[in-house]
Protein backbone atom coordinates (compact mmCIF):
# COMPACT_ATOMS: atom_id res chain seq x y z
CA UNK A 1 0.00 0.00 0.00
CA UNK A 2 1.26 3.23 -1.03
CA UNK A 3 1.87 5.69 2.39
CA UNK A 4 0.02 8.33 0.68
CA UNK A 5 -3.13 5.97 -0.10
CA UNK A 6 -6.60 7.27 1.39
CA UNK A 7 -8.80 5.01 0.03
CA UNK A 8 -11.57 4.71 2.78
CA UNK A 9 -11.01 7.78 4.15
CA UNK A 10 -13.42 10.67 4.41
CA UNK A 11 -12.21 14.42 4.81
CA UNK A 12 -13.90 17.40 5.51
CA UNK A 13 -12.46 20.74 4.23
CA UNK A 14 -13.83 24.15 4.62
CA UNK A 15 -13.22 26.72 2.70
CA UNK A 16 -12.50 23.77 -0.39
CA UNK A 17 -14.39 25.51 -3.11
CA UNK A 18 -11.05 28.16 -4.76
CA UNK A 19 -7.44 28.31 -3.93
CA UNK A 20 -5.87 26.40 -1.46
CA UNK A 21 -8.53 24.48 -0.36
CA UNK A 22 -9.89 23.53 -4.14
CA UNK A 23 -5.81 22.39 -4.56
CA UNK A 24 -6.44 20.23 -1.13
CA UNK A 25 -10.14 18.59 -2.11
CA UNK A 26 -8.20 17.82 -5.45
CA UNK A 27 -5.27 15.94 -4.29
CA UNK A 28 -7.80 14.17 -1.54
CA UNK A 29 -9.58 12.94 -4.32
CA UNK A 30 -6.79 11.91 -6.37
CA UNK A 31 -5.55 9.66 -3.52
CA UNK A 32 -8.81 7.86 -3.55
CA UNK A 33 -10.75 9.65 -0.42
CA UNK A 34 -13.72 10.97 -0.33
CA UNK A 35 -14.33 14.59 0.63
CA UNK A 36 -16.76 16.92 1.42
CA UNK A 37 -16.43 19.98 0.08
CA UNK A 38 -17.69 23.12 2.54
CA UNK A 39 -17.89 26.83 2.37
CA UNK A 40 -20.58 29.53 2.57
CA UNK A 41 -21.76 29.62 -0.90
CA UNK A 42 -23.72 26.71 -1.42
CA UNK A 43 -23.71 26.54 -5.15
CA UNK A 44 -19.88 26.98 -5.22
CA UNK A 45 -19.98 24.07 -2.74
CA UNK A 46 -22.32 21.66 -4.89
CA UNK A 47 -20.26 23.01 -8.25
CA UNK A 48 -17.06 21.82 -7.09
CA UNK A 49 -18.74 18.35 -5.47
CA UNK A 50 -20.26 17.84 -8.96
CA UNK A 51 -16.71 18.57 -10.83
CA UNK A 52 -14.93 16.29 -8.22
CA UNK A 53 -17.46 13.36 -8.65
CA UNK A 54 -16.75 13.61 -12.84
CA UNK A 55 -13.40 13.85 -12.63
CA UNK A 56 -12.26 11.25 -10.53
CA UNK A 57 -15.32 9.40 -9.06
CA UNK A 58 -15.48 6.74 -12.09
CA UNK A 59 -19.43 6.70 -11.89
CA UNK A 60 -19.60 7.17 -7.84
CA UNK A 61 -20.37 9.78 -5.48
CA UNK A 62 -16.72 10.75 -3.71
CA UNK A 63 -17.59 14.01 -3.24
CA UNK A 64 -20.44 15.87 -1.73
CA UNK A 65 -21.04 19.70 -0.97
CA UNK A 66 -22.30 20.98 2.39
CA UNK A 67 -22.80 24.80 2.82
CA UNK A 68 -21.17 26.18 6.20
CA UNK A 69 -20.93 29.43 7.59
CA UNK A 70 -17.39 29.42 10.38
CA UNK A 71 -18.61 33.02 11.56
CA UNK A 72 -21.78 31.40 12.66
CA UNK A 73 -21.06 28.75 15.53
CA UNK A 74 -24.35 27.46 15.32
CA UNK A 75 -23.68 26.90 11.80
CA UNK A 76 -20.47 25.05 12.62
CA UNK A 77 -22.26 22.45 14.57
CA UNK A 78 -24.50 21.57 11.89
CA UNK A 79 -21.81 21.43 9.48
CA UNK A 80 -19.82 18.53 11.60
CA UNK A 81 -23.11 16.94 11.74
CA UNK A 82 -24.26 16.97 7.93
CA UNK A 83 -20.28 15.82 6.83
CA UNK A 84 -20.34 12.92 9.57
CA UNK A 85 -23.79 11.49 8.25
CA UNK A 86 -22.62 12.49 4.64
CA UNK A 87 -20.58 9.11 4.66
CA UNK A 88 -20.55 7.91 7.74
CA UNK A 89 -18.20 9.02 9.53
CA UNK A 90 -14.84 11.46 9.09
CA UNK A 91 -11.40 10.62 9.12
CA UNK A 92 -9.86 13.85 7.95
CA UNK A 93 -10.93 17.24 8.85
CA UNK A 94 -8.77 20.24 7.18
CA UNK A 95 -9.85 23.40 8.51
CA UNK A 96 -9.04 25.89 5.62
CA UNK A 97 -11.22 28.29 5.85
CA UNK A 98 -10.40 32.02 7.34
CA UNK A 99 -11.29 35.49 7.56
CA UNK A 100 -9.35 38.49 6.93
CA UNK A 101 -11.51 41.45 7.18
CA UNK A 102 -8.87 44.54 7.26
CA UNK A 103 -5.90 45.43 6.52
CA UNK A 104 -4.03 48.74 7.45
CA UNK A 105 -2.31 49.95 10.32
CA UNK A 106 -3.12 48.08 13.06
CA UNK A 107 -3.87 51.03 15.65
CA UNK A 108 -6.76 51.71 12.69
CA UNK A 109 -8.15 48.22 13.42
CA UNK A 110 -11.47 47.89 14.14
CA UNK A 111 -12.31 46.25 17.82
CA UNK A 112 -15.44 44.27 16.04
CA UNK A 113 -13.30 43.31 13.01
CA UNK A 114 -10.10 42.34 15.31
CA UNK A 115 -12.78 40.03 17.60
CA UNK A 116 -13.74 38.83 14.31
CA UNK A 117 -10.29 37.50 12.86
CA UNK A 118 -9.69 36.23 16.49
CA UNK A 119 -13.31 34.31 16.82
CA UNK A 120 -13.10 32.91 13.64
CA UNK A 121 -9.98 31.35 12.95
CA UNK A 122 -9.65 30.28 16.59
CA UNK A 123 -12.09 29.90 18.19
CA UNK A 124 -14.88 28.32 15.40
CA UNK A 125 -12.00 26.20 14.48
CA UNK A 126 -11.61 24.87 17.86
CA UNK A 127 -15.03 23.89 17.95
CA UNK A 128 -15.19 22.15 14.42
CA UNK A 129 -12.27 20.28 15.77
CA UNK A 130 -14.09 19.12 18.65
CA UNK A 131 -17.80 18.64 17.07
CA UNK A 132 -15.96 15.51 14.72
CA UNK A 133 -13.34 14.04 17.72
CA UNK A 134 -16.17 11.61 18.63
CA UNK A 135 -16.65 10.29 15.22
CA UNK A 136 -12.51 10.05 14.79
CA UNK A 137 -12.20 8.30 17.86
CA UNK A 138 -14.93 5.84 16.75
CA UNK A 139 -13.32 4.79 13.74
CA UNK A 140 -10.02 4.43 15.57
CA UNK A 141 -8.70 7.53 15.30
CA UNK A 142 -8.02 10.28 12.24
CA UNK A 143 -6.19 13.63 11.19
CA UNK A 144 -6.60 16.79 11.65
CA UNK A 145 -4.71 20.02 9.58
CA UNK A 146 -5.23 23.30 10.90
CA UNK A 147 -4.44 25.75 7.72
CA UNK A 148 -1.82 28.59 9.51
CA UNK A 149 0.04 31.28 7.50
CA UNK A 150 3.63 32.11 7.76
CA UNK A 151 2.42 35.80 8.86
CA UNK A 152 1.63 33.58 12.49
CA UNK A 153 5.45 33.02 12.10
CA UNK A 154 6.59 36.66 11.78
CA UNK A 155 5.47 40.37 12.86
CA UNK A 156 3.39 41.61 9.82
CA UNK A 157 2.33 45.68 11.19
CA UNK A 158 -0.67 45.50 8.29
CA UNK A 159 -2.49 42.25 9.05
CA UNK A 160 -1.23 42.03 12.97
CA UNK A 161 -4.91 40.77 13.88
CA UNK A 162 -4.54 38.50 11.51
CA UNK A 163 -1.31 37.06 12.62
CA UNK A 164 -2.08 37.18 15.69
CA UNK A 165 -4.80 35.03 15.40
CA UNK A 166 -2.96 32.54 13.26
CA UNK A 167 -0.07 32.34 16.03
CA UNK A 168 -2.43 31.15 17.64
CA UNK A 169 -3.63 28.25 15.33
CA UNK A 170 -0.32 27.04 15.99
CA UNK A 171 -0.15 26.78 19.89
CA UNK A 172 -4.09 25.56 19.34
CA UNK A 173 -2.08 22.69 17.28
CA UNK A 174 -0.10 21.22 20.06
CA UNK A 175 -2.76 21.87 22.40
CA UNK A 176 -5.14 20.17 20.36
CA UNK A 177 -2.61 17.27 19.83
CA UNK A 178 -1.28 16.93 23.12
CA UNK A 179 -5.48 16.73 23.88
CA UNK A 180 -6.44 14.26 21.40
CA UNK A 181 -3.59 11.79 20.71
CA UNK A 182 -5.15 9.33 23.60
CA UNK A 183 -7.71 9.16 20.57
CA UNK A 184 -5.60 8.41 18.36
CA UNK A 185 -6.07 11.67 16.64
CA UNK A 186 -3.00 13.58 15.42
CA UNK A 187 -3.17 17.48 14.86
CA UNK A 188 -1.19 18.70 13.02
CA UNK A 189 -0.41 22.52 11.10
CA UNK A 190 0.55 24.09 7.62
CA UNK A 191 1.74 27.56 7.29
CA UNK A 192 1.35 29.03 3.83
CA UNK A 193 2.88 31.72 2.38
CA UNK A 194 2.39 33.58 -0.48
CA UNK A 195 0.06 31.26 -2.66
CA UNK A 196 -1.05 31.93 -5.60
CA UNK A 197 -5.23 32.40 -5.72
CA UNK A 198 -7.89 34.47 -6.35
CA UNK A 199 -7.09 36.26 -2.88
CA UNK A 200 -3.70 37.39 -3.39
CA UNK A 201 -4.33 38.09 -7.69
CA UNK A 202 -2.87 41.69 -7.01
CA UNK A 203 0.39 40.37 -5.89
CA UNK A 204 1.12 38.22 -8.74
CA UNK A 205 -0.87 39.12 -11.85
CA UNK A 206 1.41 42.03 -12.29
CA UNK A 207 4.74 40.86 -13.51
CA UNK A 208 6.83 44.07 -11.66
CA UNK A 209 4.79 43.47 -8.30
CA UNK A 210 5.19 39.48 -8.55
CA UNK A 211 9.15 40.26 -8.98
CA UNK A 212 8.96 42.62 -5.69
CA UNK A 213 6.97 39.96 -3.83
CA UNK A 214 9.23 37.24 -4.89
CA UNK A 215 12.19 39.07 -3.88
CA UNK A 216 12.58 38.06 -0.32
CA UNK A 217 11.45 34.63 -1.00
CA UNK A 218 14.60 32.35 -0.90
CA UNK A 219 13.27 29.95 -3.65
CA UNK A 220 12.49 32.28 -5.54
CA UNK A 221 9.03 31.80 -6.37
CA UNK A 222 5.56 32.02 -5.13
CA UNK A 223 3.71 28.57 -4.09
CA UNK A 224 1.17 27.10 -5.74
CA UNK A 225 -2.15 25.13 -4.14
CA UNK A 226 -0.45 22.24 -5.14
CA UNK A 227 2.61 23.10 -2.44
CA UNK A 228 -0.29 23.30 0.02
CA UNK A 229 -1.88 20.19 -0.94
CA UNK A 230 1.48 18.11 -0.78
CA UNK A 231 1.97 19.06 2.91
CA UNK A 232 -2.15 18.49 3.91
CA UNK A 233 -1.70 14.78 1.98
CA UNK A 234 2.19 13.77 3.91
CA UNK A 235 -0.06 14.76 7.48
CA UNK A 236 -3.40 13.21 6.35
CA UNK A 237 -2.13 9.71 5.21
CA UNK A 238 0.39 6.95 6.24
CA UNK A 239 3.12 8.69 5.88
CA UNK A 240 2.94 11.06 8.50
CA UNK A 241 1.67 8.89 10.77
CA UNK A 242 4.37 9.31 13.49
CA UNK A 243 3.87 13.56 13.24
CA UNK A 244 1.27 15.62 15.37
CA UNK A 245 1.51 18.87 17.09
CA UNK A 246 4.02 19.94 14.37
CA UNK A 247 3.46 22.65 12.39
CA UNK A 248 5.15 22.42 8.57
CA UNK A 249 5.80 25.99 6.80
CA UNK A 250 5.46 26.06 3.45
CA UNK A 251 6.77 29.08 2.39
CA UNK A 252 9.63 28.90 0.09
CA UNK A 253 11.91 29.67 3.32
CA UNK A 254 10.56 33.16 3.59
CA UNK A 255 10.45 32.44 7.77
CA UNK A 256 13.30 30.00 8.42
CA UNK A 257 16.31 31.45 5.86
CA UNK A 258 18.19 34.28 4.94
CA UNK A 259 16.35 36.50 1.83
CA UNK A 260 18.29 36.45 -1.64
CA UNK A 261 21.06 38.92 -2.00
CA UNK A 262 20.62 41.05 -4.64
CA UNK A 263 23.93 40.85 -6.89
CA UNK A 264 25.08 42.98 -9.23
CA UNK A 265 24.84 42.52 -13.02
Amino acid sequence: MSLFDLKGKTALVTGGTKGIGRGIVEQLCVHGARVIVSSRDSAECERTADELNKHYGGGEEISRGIPGDLSNLTDVQRLADEAIAAFGGIDILVCNAAVMPFMGNSADTPPEQFDKILTVNIHHNFRLCQAVRESMRERGGGSIVLIGSAAGHMPMIHTMAYSIAKAGVAHMVRCLADEMVGDNIRVNGVAPGLIRSAASTPLWSDPSRLEEVTRDIPLGRIGEPQDIAGAVIFLSSAAGSFVTGSTILVDGGRVLLTPPVAHPS
